[in-house]
């Protein structure tokens, strides 16, 4: 495939954190209680970011930087999360 494919998996990395929220909030509805919702929400969080870049270097999309700082970016909360755990 040729490299001029227009970065959508690229953008969608950075829809991590949105993806983790919606999911926390639904696991909240659904009667989870203490951290566990909270660690599927980063959980969901990181694995959006890290599909996405999966995607998009399967379709070769250009500017390939782009999907690689949006999987950093989600996967923030996640470390934010496990660092937490540790030191409490």
């Amino acid at each position: 495939m040729k490299r001029g494919v227009v970065p959508w998996f690229g953008l969608c990395s950075w829809l991590g954190m949105v993806i983790g929220v919606l999911v926390e909030q639904a696991a909240r509805a659904l009667g989870a209680s203490g951290n566990s919702a909270t660690a599927v929400g980063v959980l969901a969080a990181a694995m959006c970011g890290f599909c996405a870049v999966l995607a998009s270097r399967v379709r070769d999309e250009r500017w390939p930087w782009l999907a690689l700082a949006g999987a950093a970016f989600s996967a923030v909360p996640l470390a934010l999360f496990l660092v937490s755990m540790i030191l409490h």
